[in-house]
């Protein structure tokens, strides 16, 4: 059934476009982006203004506005209304920020400059003769509306302003002071000035496109509503006509008919991963299993050795999900990069670093605009923040860590305990980094771990977000020899770091009868260990609890426990503090990170409860 006439609008004006008119279209406007283009070549009217300024950046908000991002236009034309999306994702970029000197013009164009798919574009939508067609850079006229509103709240003036012919169906009306600006390249601008100098921020969330100035002085002149309006043939006021869509339009004839791409309505999910984890393994098999799936190459440079039998390479691709992605050259980077880095320990924490920001340019790179939900490692997260990936994109972040800006808070707090240890001194991001990573905290939609005292965190830093506390997944338990030597054993299940609490442990280890095992690489002090009768060393994924009485990580920081959930398997008892994030598990006794009468004394408890269950074991005997 043909689409009607609205009232109002004359019969040719709701003919089928005819290709006649799109090609005296096209010449007309080159012609005039020729002539604009010479005019501010000779006579410039604005300049472009850099993000890089921050002197209004506390100055007091004038105005805002708020407006939807995926309820406007008909549900078939998804994917006009993702590629919508995924412009204002590259634009913001261009006008978040900015600070504009008092009497400067700031003009839409100049200030984005020519939109082209080698700068991230797409097709998204244009209104065009009364019909929705699809285009390269189509959408950005809701940035443009949005910025002639705000600024007209804020009380600045509109230097040049253009309205629509049609307007797009939306799901909720506009606001009443929601003023109509439309723009094409590079002739039909959009220019703002004001007496006093202000700021321009623009953010998108999951939904909605929020525009903000801010400026320290006063409102310049009241807001004069403009309201969305269309002159019919006989000069009456009405409403503007509704725009038909080139994907949900009858007229299968006219040369602009597009079949309907095949893309649900809701968008897909994205699957962005870095380090494998059997929890999240167990999560995303039961959540995201059509998922598609983005994760790096699991390269080894030292091929002859065995590798772990674990990995997101060996998880079995879901039905219906697309094949997955693996960026080949961001991987093999990044394991170059961080193995020729493995041994600085002051290099070794920005290596890894350096491999997650790789890894995320390569991901974002392969996002694609019908990607409307993202579950993203945690380790990207803040690179793609900065990259502006996740920008009008549901989050979900597998969280295995502390934000930056608290690691760094409780190894300062360690440092200043222990000064003479430079280890507590070596994690130190970018600030920016750890001010990107807080701001897509605040923003995700859900928080998924295991680990306790990350998901006590992140729920602070996230109030918006839900959180999914997962069970931590024991490995398949192995036999070990019985504790039931003297003076017992003592195994500590990390490398020999001050991050990792060995001065503590040390320090409540002095005068006791007992013999140490440390997990890992002996420590660069000698003088460590000084005062304990026996000290050894072994490799994690050896017969390292084989007669232990106790398992110990007394750390700092501890993100990944698995030696302990192996002594757990294993039925030994563990002392660990609230840093390991195994709070209600069983067998685990829990001490606050630097507590070292705390940690004596759940250590000679744990001794001793094995003691008396051995003493028990051999009365039954």
């Amino acid at each position: 059934m043909a689409q009607a006439r609205p009232v109002g609008v004359s019969v040719r004006a709701w003919q089928p476009p005819r290709r006649i008119d799109a090609i005296d279209f096209w010449l007309r406007s080159r012609l005039l982006a020729s002539a604009h283009a010479l005019r501010e070549a000779l006579r410039p009217s604005a300049r472009r203004w850099h993000g890089d300024a921050h002197a209004l950046a506390d100055a007091p908000v004038l105005a805002q506005y708020r407006t939807p991002l995926w309820s406007d236009g008909r549900a078939d034309e998804f994917p006009l209304v993702a590629g919508k999306v995924q412009n204002l994702r590259v634009a913001r970029r261009a006008f978040d920020a900015i600070e504009v000197p008092a009497g400067e013009v700031l003009s839409f164009w100049r200030q984005l400059g020519r939109p082209s798919a080698s700068r991230g574009f797409v097709q998204g939508r244009e209104l065009r003769g009364g019909c929705v067609v699809p285009t390269l850079a189509g959408g950005l006229c809701q940035l443009s509306n949005a910025l002639a509103t705000v600024t007209l709240r804020a009380g600045l003036e509109l230097v040049e302003r253009h309205g629509h012919t049609a307007r797009i169906e939306q799901a909720a009306d506009a606001a009443g002071d929601a003023v109509d600006a439309t723009v094409f390249w590079n002739y039909v601008d959009l220019k703002v000035r004001a007496k006093h100098a202000w700021r321009l921020e623009v953010e998108l969330t999951s939904d909605e496109l929020v525009l903000r100035i801010r400026a320290r002085s006063p409102i310049a002149m009241p807001a004069v509503p403009m309201a969305l309006r269309w002159a019919s043939e006989e000069g009456a006021s009405a409403a503007l006509p509704l725009a038909r869509g080139c994907l949900s339009c009858d007229q299968t004839a006219c040369f602009r008919h597009r079949l309907l791409p095949a893309v649900a309505q809701q968008g897909r999910t994205a699957v962005l991963l870095d380090a494998w984890t059997p929890e999240f393994a167990r999560y995303l098999a039961a959540h995201h299993t059509g998922a598609d799936r983005m994760q790096p190459v699991p390269l080894r440079l030292a091929f002859w050795r065995a590798g772990p039998a674990t990995g997101w390479h060996r998880e079995a691709v879901a039905d219906g999900a697309a094949s997955i992605q693996s960026p080949w050259w961001a991987s093999l980077r990044r394991t170059v990069w961080q193995r020729l880095w493995a041994r600085h320990a002051g290099r070794r924490q920005g290596s890894l670093i350096d491999g997650q920001r790789w890894l995320a340019l390569a991901f974002a790179a392969r996002l694609k605009p019908e990607h409307t939900q993202l579950v993203i490692d945690q380790a990207l997260l803040p690179h793609l923040q900065q990259l502006g990936a996740i920008d009008g994109r549901r989050v979900t972040v597998l969280a295995s860590a502390l934000p930056m800006a608290e690691i760094e808070r409780r190894l300062d707090a360690a440092a200043q305990r222990w000064p003479g240890d430079a280890t507590l001194r070596d994690f130190r991001a970018d600030a920016a980094l750890v001010q990107a990573e807080a701001a897509a905290l605040a923003r995700v939609a859900a928080v998924v771990t295991p680990h306790a005292e990350v998901a006590t965190h992140l729920t602070a830093m996230a109030p918006r977000a839900a959180l999914f506390r997962l069970d931590w997944v024991l490995p398949a338990a192995r036999d070990i020899d019985a504790a039931r030597d003297a003076p017992p054993l003592i195994v500590f299940a990390a490398s020999a770091l001050a991050r990792k609490g060995a001065r503590e442990l040390a320090a409540a280890l002095q005068d006791w009868p007992c013999r140490l095992r440390v997990l890992g690489s002996p420590s660069d002090d000698a003088q460590l260990w000084r005062g304990i009768g026996s000290v050894e060393h072994m490799h994690w994924r050896g017969d390292g609890l084989n007669g232990a009485r106790v398992v110990v990580l007394p750390a700092h920081i501890e993100h990944a426990p698995r030696a302990l959930l192996r002594a757990l398997a294993a039925g030994v008892p563990v002392v660990a503090s609230s840093a390991c994030g195994l709070a209600g598990l069983p067998g685990v006794r829990e001490v606050a990170a630097g507590d070292v009468e705390g940690l004596r004394a759940a250590l000679k408890n744990a001794c001793n409860a094995d003691d008396g269950n051995n003493k028990n074991d051999e009365g039954a005997s």
